[in-house]
C-alpha cells in the first residue's frame, strides 16, 4: 500500500507538470503542435487507448519522479545568499531551517526529551540544546531574512534529531504512523506542485514577453519581461558559485541547474532574433492580456503552494516531536504526582 501511495503522489506531481511541458512545446516546437492532434486521432482509430494510457502513466510517473527530486533539493538549498559583513542575507526558506525553528520552539517548551534506550538520539538532543543561543538568530532570520553562520550548525543538529525521531517512529509500522505518512505525502505533493507552478509561471511570462515583443517592441512591459531571464541567470550564477565553494561533490546542483535552464530558455525566446512566432487564434491584444492573466494565475498558485508547503513542514515537525514524546515513559516527577 505504501508503494502505491508513493506512486500516486509522484504521478500527481508529474501530471501537474503537464501545463509547463505544453508551454515548452508551444514556445519551442510550435510548428509541430498539429501533430499531437494527428497522433490522438491515430490512437482512436487503432483502438490503442489502453496502451496510450499506460504510456501516459509511465511518462507522468517518470516526470513526477524527476520533478519531486529536484523540488526536494530546490526547497532545501541555501546556496542563494549575499555576504554582508559577519552576516548573510538569504532569500528563501529551506526545509532544514524550518525544522530548526520548530525544534527551537519545542526545546523552549521542554518537549525535547531524551530516550534512555537510544543513546545516539540523547547525544544529538544534548548537542542541539548546547546551541540554544543560535535559536534567537534563527527566529530573527525567519522574520527579517537575517542570517548567521551559526544557523548552519543549528540546522544540522536539528536535522539529526528530526531524522532519528522520524525513523524511530516509522519503524513502529504503518498503522501507528498513518498521520505522519499523510503529512509526508502532502509535503511531497505540495513541494512538487509548487515547483511546477514556478516553472509554469516563468514560461507564461516568456510567452507574454514574446507576444509583447511582436506587438509593442518598445513598450515598458516588453523591457520588464525581457529582464526576467536575466533574473534567473543571476540567481543561477550566485548559487553555482556558493555551491562549488561549500559542497563540490557531496550534493548535485539541482537548483542551480534548474535556474540556469529556465534562464537560458527565456534568453533564447526573448533576446535572440526569431523568424516567426507561435501561431495563435483571436485578436492579438486579447491574447497578450490572456498571457498576463495566466501568469497571474500561476503566480497565485505558486504562492499558495509555497505557503501550504511551509505550514505543512511546520506541522509535520511538530507531529514528529509530539508522537515521539507520547511513546516515551512518563517523567519521574510527573509520575509521582
Amino acid at each position: 500500500m505504501g508503494a502505491l501511495t508513493i506512486a500516486f503522489d509522484t504521478t500527481i506531481v508529474g501530471a501537474l507538470a503537464l501545463p509547463w511541458v505544453f508551454l515548452i512545446v508551444h514556445l519551442f516546437f510550435f510548428e509541430d503542435e498539429e501533430r499531437f492532434t494527428d497522433l490522438l486521432s491515430w490512437v482512436n482509430q487503432k483502438g490503442l487507448q489502453a496502451i496510450a494510457g499506460v504510456l501516459l502513466f509511465a511518462m507522468a510517473f517518470t516526470l513526477g519522479s524527476a520533478v519531486s527530486r529536484i523540488a526536494q533539493d530546490f526547497f532545501n538549498d541555501d546556496d542563494l545568499f549575499l555576504q554582508l559583513g559577519p552576516h548573510l542575507l538569504r532569500a528563501g526558506t529551506t526545509e532544514d531551517h524550518i525544522l530548526a525553528s520548530v525544534y527551537c520552539d519545542a526545546d523552549e517548551n521542554q518537549l525535547l526529551r531524551s530516550d534512555p534506550s537510544n543513546a545516539l538520539l540523547s547525544a544529538r538532543i544534548t548537542d542541539f540544546q548546547q546551541q540554544k543561543p543560535a535559536c534567537r538568530f534563527a527566529m530573527i532570520w525567519m522574520g527579517r531574512l537575517r542570517y548567521s553562520r551559526k544557523n548552519d550548525h543549528l540546522a544540522d543538529a536539528a536535522r539529526d534529531v528530526f531524522g532519528l525521531q522520524e525513523n524511530a517512529l516509522l519503524l513502529k509500522g504503518e498503522d501507528a504512523t498513518l498521520r505522519l505518512r499523510q503529512l509526508h505525502d502532502q509535503i511531497m505533493v505540495l513541494r512538487g506542485s509548487t515547483f511546477d507552478g514556478m516553472i509554469a509561471f516563468a514560461f507564461c511570462l516568456y510567452a507574454w514577453g514574446l507576444r509583447a515583443r511582436r506587438e509593442r517592441p518598445r513598450s515598458l512591459a516588453r523591457v520588464l519581461l525581457a529582464c526576467v531571464p536575466a533574473v534567473f541567470l543571476l540567481l543561477a550564477a550566485d548559487a553555482f558559485v556558493h555551491h562549488y565553494e561549500d559542497r563540490f561533490v557531496s550534493e548535485p546542483p539541482y537548483m542551480e541547474f534548474s535556474l540556469l535552464i529556465v534562464g537560458l530558455a527565456g534568453g533564447w525566446l526573448l533576446w535572440l532574433p526569431r523568424r516567426r512566432a507561435p501561431r495563435a487564434g483571436g485578436p492579438e491584444s486579447r491574447l497578450n492580456w490572456r498571457w498576463g492573466m495566466l501568469s497571474l494565475v500561476f503566480a497565485v498558485l505558486f504562492t499558495a503552494g509555497f505557503l501550504g508547503w511551509w505550514s505543512t513542514e511546520v506541522l509535520y515537525g511538530h507531529q514528529v516531536i509530539y508522537s515521539y514524546d507520547a511513546q516515551l515513559p512518563a517523567p519521574a516527577a510527573a509520575a509521582s504526582h
